[in-house]
């Protein structure tokens, strides 16, 4: 893929114009390749790749935010690079959750045998998570879609769960994946969470491994080269051009065609792929017909996540191992990471590489923020851990996904298609299960399959 210009760009040399070059957009072009096609892509920005995307600072290589991808070996975006990427990016697996609760550690238990011994809690309250986990292990995906219109709080009152401790750590785990606490996550979207797998199994199956931890193992890790080198593999991949600083002022039906106007040029084409966020669609659509604007109106309300990342450059390596840290208590809920233990490549040699994510209080001033999560706690969980920054750096960005709040699941989302012949959408606020890039990956399959028909 090379770069052009408006002025150079004739649309009928391409088989699908994107607006918009986010991951869902990157991820529509690759397998469009891969079908023999080639695709313009529009993007407002003067770089590629929306918060897919990475760089370098002061000798270490961070992410715009943390990635650490959900479901490397068996979900939707690892199947979707084995399919479309040669050869598929490698990743490394993380050792396990490991949560502090004040002075006690310990992780999510994945057997009835680590329920009973959970340091977490007393007793009465692991027996309390041994009934409540072995619901949710045995569920079937089928079973979970019934509780969509509820908060995940609300599932665990009604199953007879207080127990503070369970709940704290629930919290946790869900307010990283959904963007939001379990007072207002979706029960559908936190069970599919802690169940980690979109894989339907048999009762006998879920009850093996619910008794003696058969087959049980941590699916989430770093991908080597971090997104700054998995992104460039995807563009050099991808068969077609871009145009950047591009931004899609208008789209309307034009005939049997889907009519743009981009940076003051008008572009036609019969197949166009939108990867611009649903909330900006109602100022973009222009349509006489009302149940075209109902129909992008509905869909404009989807509530984001934002996230904060501070990420630490140490002069020495302090961690040094490749646990998933979550700090329970206190507030704010941080998930702590040693990235150059997955992939040493991101910090120079003797040093390290640290992350530090929670989703950001848009309250707050972000320096208000990042001395929160410098107290509460850090020091006493890792001591010396401030004592060897050589680097800080802090981003905040709209993260990878919508809040996955009743309303907001990939249930209730909309796409591929739409009432505009010709348009369809793709990117994580339209159809697709699994947070982040395993959103986008499955929103870019259901495109796919639409447009076969289409060639």
């Amino acid at each position: 893929m090379k770069q052009t210009s408006l002025d150079m760009i004739d649309p009928s040399d391409y088989d699908v114009v994107i607006a918009g070059a986010g991951a869902g957009g990157l991820l529509t072009a690759l397998a469009l390749t891969a079908e023999g096609k080639r695709s313009l892509l529009l993007e407002r920005s003067e770089r590629l790749g929306g918060v897919w995307h990475g760089y370098r600072l002061g000798g270490y290589r961070v992410d715009q935010g943390l990635h650490m991808i959900t479901r490397v070996t068996r979900g939707s975006f690892s199947r979707f690079m084995r399919s479309y990427l040669t050869p598929p990016p490698q990743f490394v697996l993380h050792e396990g959750w490991h949560f502090r609760v004040d002075s006690r550690e310990g992780t999510i238990p994945s057997s009835i045998g680590q329920t009973l011994r959970w340091p977490l809690a007393g007793m009465k309250g692991r027996l309390s998570l041994a009934r409540i986990g072995a619901r949710i292990k045995t569920m079937s995906l089928e079973e979970m879609k019934q509780y969509k219109d509820i908060s995940f709080l609300q599932f665990m009152h009604s199953r007879g769960v207080t127990n503070q401790i369970i709940l704290d750590v629930m919290q946790s785990a869900i307010y990283m994946a959904a963007g939001v606490g379990i007072e207002r996550a979706s029960a559908y979207e936190a069970l599919r969470t802690l169940r980690d797998t979109d894989k339907e199994s048999s009762k006998l199956a879920s009850f093996k491994k619910l008794l003696f931890g058969i087959g049980i193992e941590y699916d989430e890790g770093v991908a080597i080269g971090g997104m700054l080198g998995l992104i460039e593999r995807v563009t050099n991949a991808i068969a077609g051009d871009y145009v950047l600083g591009a931004p899609v002022e208008m789209i309307r039906q034009q005939g049997d065609l889907i009519r743009l106007r981009v940076a003051g040029k008008e572009i036609d084409h019969r197949l166009v792929v939108s990867n611009i966020p649903l909330s900006s669609m109602p100022n973009l659509v222009k349509a006489e017909k009302p149940e075209v604007s109902a129909f992008f109106e509905r869909w404009s309300h989807l509530e984001p996540t934002y996230g904060l990342t501070l990420w630490l450059g140490l002069n020495q390596v302090v961690i040094g191992d490749r646990k998933s840290r979550v700090l329970v208590h206190p507030r704010p809920n941080r998930w702590i990471l040693s990235l150059s233990s997955f992939d040493p490549s991101c910090a120079p040699e003797g040093k390290e590489l640290v992350a530090i994510a929670t989703v950001s209080d848009r309250s707050r001033s972000v320096e208000e923020q990042v001395q929160v999560i410098k107290e509460n706690g850090l020091t006493d969980y890792i001591p010396g851990l401030l004592d060897h920054v050589e680097m800080e750096h802090v981003q905040t960005s709209y993260a990878t996904r919508a809040a996955l709040i009743p309303g907001q699941t990939d249930l209730d989302r909309p796409g591929p298609e739409t009432p505009l012949k010709g348009l369809y959408i793709v990117g994580t606020d339209t159809a697709g299960s699994g947070v982040g890039l395993q959103q986008a990956a499955n929103s870019a399959d259901c495109v796919i399959r639409s447009l076969r028909s289409k060639f």
